[in-house]
């Protein structure tokens, strides 16, 4: 299930409790808008509880923890170099020279570089002339 579509739900359930509906309620209205990608009984209960003693933010409350390191700058420089001296290398190949996760090898080319993988080779989202 998509995060946009957790968070159109919670909206919708922080609605319907401004309405005075209950929980079970709330989760059979929400099975039938939504189907098989309906939050679970439990989450949707977790929330109820939630806006009823007044928490305003459909969005999750930041957590505590450990920040993630491996989408740091020498990471994404690394990954670069890698990639730029060979265009046909597979992110698992990366994974492995590097040390790193194959998701977050991932998360570093999508996101933070902008490319993707056309036919066997990575190339930027934008293509120019080179």
């Amino acid at each position: 299930m998509e995060i946009d579509q957790q968070l159109e739900q919670r909206i919708n359930i922080k609605f319907l409790v401004k309405l005075g509906k209950n929980g079970p309620e709330i989760h059979q209205m929400l099975q039938q808008v939504y189907g098989e990608d309906a939050l679970k009984e439990r989450t949707v209960f977790k929330w109820v509880q939630c806006f009823r003693e007044g928490h305003e933010d459909p969005k999750d409350d930041a957590r505590s923890g450990r920040p993630s390191t491996s989408s740091g700058n020498e990471n994404i420089d690394r990954v670069l170099s890698l990639v730029l001296s060979d265009h046909r290398t597979t992110v698992r190949i990366i994974a492995e020279e590097l040390g790193l996760g194959k998701s977050s090898v991932q998360t570093i080319l999508t996101e933070h570089l902008e490319m993707k993988k056309v036919c066997t080779k990575i190339v930027p989202k934008l293509l120019t002339p080179a």
